[in-house]
């Protein structure tokens, strides 16, 4: 069958007949908007064309990167004929079924005088950026660039008529910024070919091809040819494009220039890196290898929003920037600049900030290889050759932090910062730091290792119980799974206006069937068992049982509501019971149904805490 004779509507039935659940698969606007499960993604190493490799070095290499949703949004702020739209401001043409010309009446008034490229490209060097990504084109179909391919660009359809693109080329040239565009190559909201806008045009009508081939090729090629070396093409939603659309876009790009790299949303598996969802670090037990990069936004929408200054905190970033490191993945940021082109204040303070203790311990995160040790209760480790890094995120309360297993002969440890010498131990049992007493307050201590040769991988010796800390999360995502069990992905919202996956055992419906966890105990004592989980109308009343040996401590599910994509989803915090543990060493933490029949809940999460 010729794809190119199909409107989308065709394009999603014929991909749904064609390769039947896999069409389901896609965590894209191509799956029906009340699908929860999606299949798991897999963070692997792939084989890379010369110039892509290279290109890949250099995306690992670099680890921290901004993205700007900057458009004729940013002109509404999130507001439409009165009223207010919360979350996504990018979004407001979507969520206020606006019809297109209404819409771009917004270009009218759209007239970033404030918006300065040096500046710009100044604030993120001084917060530690190494490239940055923005958006050229996002759904609303509305270019933030001279375009020859539609008069719905900021040059030709605004009053500001300069092209903001150019002026960040030349601007991320002068301060060693690389630069890249993100592109929506699927959805287009003004054009009645493109995806998306089901409330105004009539998808069955709809030539895909002709917008193909009209808009999105020689966009994409202006991009290409008028800016200089761009560093990656962001693409968005691929939804239910076939792959032949694709590939298209993979050959041009690569033809006009080879070093560009291809984030996994190109679509059809054709990315030269993998992007995870929104607000998503993988779970370190996925990740075995590959390229990856987590994408956050600033506050709770990724264009600007008049009404949302809840920017996320100093610490919370340099958490997810470090945590991100660890597991071997670069973290993108996102920040939504106003219609007159400014920083909001209160996101711009926070990002210099995180560049401030970027300069100081910038060493533990650019360049830095994912962390060879195991799941740990005082936080996250980078490498770089024979220096392992330990970012102590949570102090231990007798200021000793332990990795455990660590037997490279050990030659001196010392904080980054400032590079004063620690006191260390280092036996059959792994290695031990003294923290300094009075060490100034810091969400983010970094302790350098230095050893004779670098730290081998030992991250399957199990999660690290420590009396010294509090609560452990045991998540599934890192469990063993028995026969007959695997491992879904679930995408809901976690919190209001916050779309993101959690993962959660699928087949426990079974005494034979379980999940564990092997945890190394520090000490001997007890441990708390809460459990954190959904569970609907008919799983309630089940029970099943938490085991260590022959400990057995059981529970009864109760009722949360069933799980939506669009709507928040409530996870219980259930308390099980205590576990004795009664000498140091290795244990296997167990979870069953006690009896067959119906799946027992969408358990997120097992918690063990020290018990006084």
């Amino acid at each position: 069958m010729n794809v190119r004779s199909l409107s989308i509507g065709m394009l999603a039935a014929v991909m749904a007949t064609a390769v039947g659940g896999a069409a389901l698969a896609q965590d894209s606007v191509g799956a029906p908007p009340e699908q929860t499960h999606f299949k798991v993604s897999s963070y692997k190493p792939m084989s890379h064309d010369a110039a892509t490799a290279k290109a890949l070095e250099r995306f690992n290499d670099d680890r921290y990167s901004m993205f700007i949703h900057w458009g004729i949004y940013a002109q509404a702020g999130g507001v439409i004929r009165g009223k207010r739209y919360y979350g996504a401001s990018e979004w407001l043409m979507s969520n206020s079924k606006t019809p297109s010309a209404e819409y771009l009446e917004l270009a009218k008034d759209f007239n970033p005088v404030d918006f300065d490229a040096r500046a710009w490209m100044k604030t993120m060097k001084a917060a530690g950026f190494r490239y940055m990504v923005i958006t050229a084109k996002h759904h609303d179909g509305f270019a933030m660039f001279k375009s020859a391919a539609s008069p719905h660009n900021i040059v030709d359809g605004t009053r500001f008529g300069r092209d903001p693109l150019k002026e960040l080329a030349e601007a991320a040239k002068a301060e060693g910024i690389g630069l890249g565009f993100y592109y929506s190559q699927y959805q287009d909201w003004t054009e009645p070919n493109g995806g998306g806008n089901t409330w105004e045009f009539d998808p069955k009508k709809a030539d895909f091809e002709e917008y193909f081939n009209r808009k999105v090729v020689p966009q994409v090629t202006e991009l290409l040819t008028n800016y200089g070396p761009v560093r990656e093409i962001w693409f968005d939603t691929p939804g239910p494009m076939p792959a032949e659309y694709s590939r298209r876009l993979r050959d041009l790009v690569k033809k006009l220039q080879p070093g560009c790299l291809l984030n996994s949303r190109i679509g059809n598996d054709l990315g030269d890196y993998t992007s995870p969802s929104d607000s998503e670090i993988p779970p370190a037990s996925l990740v075995q290898g590959g390229d990856w990069e987590s994408v956050f936004t600033h506050n709770r929408s990724w264009g600007y929003s008049a009404f949302d200054n809840d920017f996320k905190s100093t610490n919370t970033l340099i958490r997810l920037l470090a945590t991100s490191a660890s597991r071997g993945g670069n973290f993108m940021l996102n920040m939504g600049p106003d219609g007159r082109g400014r920083f909001p204040d209160g996101a711009q303070k926070r990002l210099l900030a995180v560049g401030a203790w970027l300069k100081v311990n910038g060493d533990s995160i650019y360049g830095t290889t994912r962390s060879p040790l195991p799941q740990t209760p005082w936080g996250v480790a980078t490498q770089k050759g024979s220096r392992l890094y330990l970012h102590v995120l949570d102090r231990p309360a007798d200021g000793v932090v332990r990795a455990p297993g660590l037997t490279e002969p050990v030659t001196k440890v010392s904080l980054l910062a400032g590079g004063g010498a620690l006191r260390f131990k280092q036996d059959a049992g792994g290695l031990s730091v003294t923290l300094p007493a009075g060490t100034a307050p810091s969400d983010d201590l970094v302790v350098v290792v230095e050893t004779q040769t670098p730290v081998a991988a030992r991250r399957d010796q199990g999660i690290v119980l420590s009396r010294a800390y509090g609560r452990q999360p045991l998540d599934v995502a890192d469990a063993t799974l028995s026969p007959g069990v695997k491992l879904d992905a679930i995408k809901t919202q976690l919190s209001v206006d916050d779309l993101r996956k959690f993962y959660t055992p699928v087949g426990l419906d079974d005494p034979s069937k379980s999940v564990s966890w092997t945890v190394q105990v520090e000490q001997a004592g007890d441990y708390h068992i809460d459990l954190e989980y959904s569970a609907t109308k008919a799983q309630a009343g089940h029970e099943g049982t938490v085991e260590v040996g022959d400990q057995k401590r059981s529970f009864g599910v109760i009722e949360t509501g069933a799980i939506e994509r669009r709507k928040p989803t409530f996870l219980t915090f259930q308390p099980v019971g205590i576990l004795h543990f009664d000498k140091p060493g290795r244990y296997q933490v167990s979870l069953r149904p006690q009896a067959s029949g119906q799946e027992l809940f969408a358990l997120r999460t097992l918690y063990l805490t020290p018990a006084n």
